[in-house]
């Protein structure tokens, strides 16, 4: 293992510790050897079909498919309480092994319930899960495998099922499925297409692994709005029943009854769901849908502190529940029941592919954020009844208005997600000269929305990535001209404000914060807005004039006296609406197909006018994915923003033809793959168009060009590497997913992936690229504890 190129600056006190090594070593998995080479023509076949073979459609071709009538339908909340007692019967459906592999078609599904497919007035056919000995992947999706961090345990999602494997190492990284899953579909399924794929709707778009409070949970959607869940427990306790049954022997008997995990978390939520996010404190569930919206499960607690006291003298209006808007919100924020809660965008929203919770000071979850694939990033409160979505336009001036820059991934990050650097080199990876500040958009006419932050564009980090397959003074004078190429050369670039000096002086490297400037941030209450806001940019009064004051229909008191109590309800917390849900299809139908109606009574706030608490300006900051392109956003108005271009952008590597069309620029330059490891200060990014960036998050107090850098990102590293780019070893196919976890501990016994001492640092972690085609990359990453080395074996 060779050290690689050391960047070290002359004023950092620590300089040569930045070091990142890098073994030879990628393990690789063909296709040929999971499945046997009798497969590789048909796969071939497979992975060059063309568009209209499977009707696949573009995730942004500008369709509104919120105007179509009858494509709406859902199903109430159903939460398995059972699940946390010790039940043995509650957490298992028992059932024929034939199950565990195949579920019902769409066919069996509608003639078991007596119903055609409303939309072809016939039983519709789907496509067998399984051709030619490999099973079939959904093309332009998210993120479509995970990793489990308590077991070892490797998730992929094949179409409308979840295999589950048991990875190892090299050679046989997956051997055969240990388990394979069937979410059974909700009754809505019969009245909804699918947005990617209309002919076969039920194919999963999205899947993430989390703590959902102390159990680790499977959480998942489709492209007809099923969204579901499985604890991940469940899943193991399934895997060692079924291998303690073993098989029949051959003594001629029934083969034994397999346990199947059932899901704890199963509903609909009215069209095509993209976005997940997982709250483990406060026991949230998230997802995002071409509705426009975010739908945030809030599952009923006995421990969640009530926010905030009881107002003195309570002048809100009285909504439809017959309770007051302070009534009402304090009764919300209680948790004594399971809610449905309905977080509109407004009429500038548009599809929203990737959501993440933003806590307050205490831990618990107080918003949501989310991009669209307009370029918008939305922050969305959860628990204030009246309150405005906030919404933060795409700036021109950094070239996010066109297509080739949409939101298609966002991460909210804490101060403590973040590794103290001790230079700016470190920080961000590259000298200070050769970094360039970005116009400030309130001297353009481009924004309606004046950008509140200054922002620094580190795009010329590209040039001192290790091993970087394409050659950055190619592709970046291709796409942004010589800009960066001079930079990199010549080390400054023209001021973008006309009266301001130059960028990027030979002698500026690092400059020192004399003045400590973040000390002050948590007394100064005037940066952040008088402390009697209630709501970003609104008084209490404001907040009162979009909810509906009228009373609602029969039925929509709440009265907590009753068994009500622990059921569902839903809530619009913008307009302070209850519509009780009692289950039946028709009340769920109407309340999903009031969705766009719910858009255009929506008020916003943008960005530049929003005060955020001191906490949250202070602590947080929103990593935001577009195309090719990555954005460190501070909530703090007076923070520094940082910009990387072109870090994932298409790239063939030697010429290559006769390519897949969903790997083609247009349907593949979009970063929607993100893996957060805050143990190694780490964020990995995924394209679909097969390629990988790891990013150190980091924060100093350093100013460079006159402004304050608290904190940043470096690109470290961009996978695959030139020499497996040069030997092909990445196949020529879109990427399927990826995943990280921990590598099994030496002494972990079965699924067990700590062993009895737990995690003992350094953890060493394994990060699996899965292609469309079956292959599979594995590489091994570490830092050195107390180092700034990253390693990748």
């Amino acid at each position: 293992m060779e050290p690689t190129e050391t960047i070290e600056s002359p004023t950092d006190p620590r300089r040569g510790i930045s070091k990142i090594h890098v073994g030879s070593a990628c393990h690789v998995q063909t296709a040929e050897n999971r499945f046997g080479s009798s497969v590789l023509e048909d796969l071939k076949a497979f992975v060059f079909e063309p568009p209209n073979a499977n009707n696949g459609m573009d995730f942004d071709d500008g369709e509104d498919d919120d105007d179509e009538e009858g494509d709406d339908d859902d199903e109430d909340i159903e939460v398995d309480i059972t699940m946390l007692l010790d039940g043995w019967a509650d957490i298992v459906d028992w059932d024929d092994a034939a199950a565990t592999v195949e579920a019902l078609t769409a066919a069996q599904f509608d003639q078991n319930d007596g119903a055609q497919d409303p939309w072809f007035g016939q039983q519709q056919q789907q496509p067998q899960q399984q051709q030619s000995g490999f099973p079939r992947v959904a093309r332009l999706r998210c993120n479509l495998t995970a990793l489990s961090q308590r077991y070892n345990l490797y998730f992929t999602a094949y179409q409308d099922k979840i295999y589950v494997y048991q990875p190892k190492r090299a050679p046989q990284i997956l051997p055969a499925p240990t388990l394979i899953l069937s979410p059974r579909r909700t009754k809505a399924t019969r009245l909804l297409q699918g947005v990617i794929d209309r002919y076969f709707g039920h194919q999963i778009n999205n899947m993430v692994v989390g703590n959902l409070g102390n159990f680790e949970v499977l959480f998942f959607v489709y492209d007809d709005g099923d969204v579901g869940a499985y604890y991940t427990h469940t899943i193991v306790r399934c895997i060692k029943l079924n291998s303690s049954n073993g098989p029949s022997h051959g003594t001629g008997g029934a083969p034994p009854r397999q346990a199947v995990p059932k899901e704890f978390f199963h509903d609909n939520v009215g069209l095509s769901a993209w976005g997940l996010a997982i709250h483990e404190q406060s026991r949230l569930l998230a997802v995002s849908s071409n509705r426009r919206e975010v739908t945030v499960f809030a599952f009923a607690t006995s421990d969640n502190p009530v926010r905030g006291e009881s107002p003195k003298a309570d002048n809100s209006p009285k909504v439809w529940s017959g309770q007051t808007a302070l009534e009402l919100e304090r009764h919300f924020q209680s948790r004594t029941r399971t809610w449905r809660i309905v977080l509109p965008t407004g009429a500038e929203g548009h599809y929203m592919p990737s959501i993440a919770f933003c806590n307050d000071e205490t831990g618990y979850a107080d918003k949501v954020v989310g991009v669209d694939i307009q370029g918008n990033t939305w922050i969305l409160d959860i628990w204030k009844i009246g309150s405005f979505p906030i919404v933060y336009p795409p700036d021109s001036t950094r070239g996010m208005a066109n297509q080739r820059h949409m939101g298609w991934g966002v991460l909210v990050l804490s101060d403590s997600s973040f590794k103290q650097t001790g230079s700016l080199s470190e920080s961000l990876g590259l000298p200070g000269n050769k970094i360039i500040r970005c116009p400030t958009s309130s001297r353009t006419n481009a924004p309606a929305n004046p950008d509140p932050n200054v922002w620094l564009d580190i795009t010329c980090r590209l040039f001192y990535v290790q091993e970087l397959a394409p050659d950055p003074d190619v592709f970046l004078r291709q796409r942004h001209g010589p800009i960066y190429s001079k930079m990199h050369v010549e080390g400054f670039y023209p001021h973008p404000d006309a009266a301001g000096p130059l960028v990027g002086q030979q002698n500026n490297e690092d400059e020192d914060d004399s003045d400590n400037m973040f000390e002050s941030d948590s007394s100064s209450e005037g940066a952040f807005g008088a402390p009697d806001k209630i709501e970003a940019g609104q008084s209490t009064e404001q907040r009162w004039t979009a909810l509906t004051k009228s009373p609602g229909p029969p039925g929509a008191a709440i009265d907590d006296l009753t068994d009500e109590v622990l059921l569902c309800r839903a809530i619009i917390p913008s307009f302070g609406q209850t519509p009780a849900l009692d289950g039946s299809p028709t009340t769920l139908i109407e309340f999903a197909s009031e969705s766009m109606s719910r858009q255009r009574r929506t008020k916003t706030i943008k960005f530049a006018k929003a005060e955020f608490p001191p906490y949250m300006a202070k602590n947080l900051s929103i990593l935001r994915l577009t195309s090719t392109d990555i954005e460190l956003q501070p909530l703090d108005p007076q923070g520094t923003g940082i910009l990387c271009k072109s870090v994932l952008a298409y790239h063939n590597h030697i010429g290559r033809r006769n390519e897949p069309y969903d790997l083609s620029r247009h349907y593949s330059e979009r970063i929607s793959m993100v893996v957060h490891v805050p143990e190694l200060n780490l964020v990995v990014l995924g394209a679909l168009n097969g390629r990988v960036a790891l990013l150190t998050l980091t924060k100093t107090a350093k100013r460079v060009q006159g402004v304050p850098l608290r904190r940043g990102f470096r690109v470290d590293w961009v996978l695959p590497r030139r020499a497996e780019e040069d030997k092909r070893v990445r196949p020529w196919c879109a990427l399927h997913g990826i995943a990280m976890s921990p590598v099994p501990a030496p002494k972990a016994k079965g699924l067990d992936l700590h062993g009895r001492q737990g995690r003992v640092p350094p953890v060493q972690y394994r990060l699996m690229l899965h292609y469309m085609d079956h292959t599979i990359l594995m590489y091994d990453v570490a830092r050195r504890e107390g180092d700034e080395d990253l390693m990748i074996f």
